[in-house]
């Protein structure tokens, strides 16, 4: 079960946060909170956390897109979180940290145990539908659209989907509600820019695919190529990256994880452990 606290960065502070309403998911529980900006992030062996410094620039980031200010700092979060990650029962947690946009001293923390696909999801992929969500905001973490995505989730779940790709009005498929989107054709990797959230996992397996001379193609593919890609994958902060194998009833390749996607995610799986920072 996952718990709250809240820190004010104007005083310092940090106290548990009560959950009253009996909300099952992370998700349901932020949907109670006012709006705000927000960032996902993963412990490595437990005290240490992957990407720690691009979530939280990310933070203030978004919140200057949003058109707020935030006139705190947002490293002063670094010793509170250590604390209550220290005393967290989990092997390894899911940090969700939420600023208000209208009430930008309050930070809540939220940590539960970090839950990944098993390893059979990585070897053989995973299937994933479509759906024609639009985030107006498209480089900026806003708490709205999480709301606007619950139902999708819940009919992923329900039908073993691991995720849903937002498809533009163009019909291009440009990313996941909680992840990035990659296709490969023609040994070329495809990929939405300016349309998509940024994402450090997305930046690592970039850098990655850029070292090995792999040609990086900016633009998402149209819906209608889909049966024309040879290897398809997803990345996220909680995943990492995880072959794609199915979208919608379109088979991607030959049903199976590509030599690109394997590449990648093992490159992947190494810098996760050298790229996680220490929390203070």
């Amino acid at each position: 079960m996952f718990k709250c606290w809240l820190y004010y960065f104007d005083r310092e502070q940090i106290e548990d946060y009560p959950i009253v309403r009996n909300d099952k998911t992370v998700d349901q529980f932020v949907s109670t909170l006012r709006v705000g900006v927000y960032s996902t992030l993963r412990t490595v062996q437990k005290n240490k956390i992957f990407q720690f410094s691009f979530h939280l620039n990310r933070l203030v980031e978004s919140y200057s897109l949003s058109k707020n200010s935030f006139h705190f700092d947002i490293n002063k979060i670094r010793t509170p979180l250590k604390k209550i990650i220290n005393v967290f029962p989990a092997e390894e947690i899911r940090i969700r940290i939420h600023i208000p946009l209208s009430e930008p001293e309050k930070c809540y923390i939220i940590l539960d145990e970090l839950s990944t696909p098993g390893k059979f999801a990585y070897k053989n992929g995973v299937c994933v539908n479509t759906n024609n969500l639009i985030r107006n905001n498209p480089k900026a973490k806003i708490t709205s659209f999480i709301q606007k995505s619950e139902e999708i989730k819940k009919f992923c779940k329900e039908n073993n989907l691991e995720e849903s790709l937002i498809l533009s009005p163009e019909r291009n498929l440009l990313e996941g509600l909680s992840s990035n989107f990659f296709a490969v054709q023609n040994k070329q990797i495809f990929t939405a820019d300016s349309e998509v959230l940024s994402g450090a996992t997305r930046d690592i397996i970039l850098d990655e695919a850029r070292k090995a001379k792999i040609e990086i193609n900016y633009s998402p593919i149209p819906y209608d190529q889909i049966e024309k890609i040879e290897e398809a994958f997803i990345s996220s902060t909680s995943r990492g990256l995880l072959p794609v194998i199915k979208i919608d009833d379109k088979q991607v390749g030959d049903g199976r994880p590509g030599k690109i996607t394997n590449y990648l995610l093992s490159r992947l799986n190494e810098r996760m452990l050298i790229e996680a920072e220490s929390i203070i």
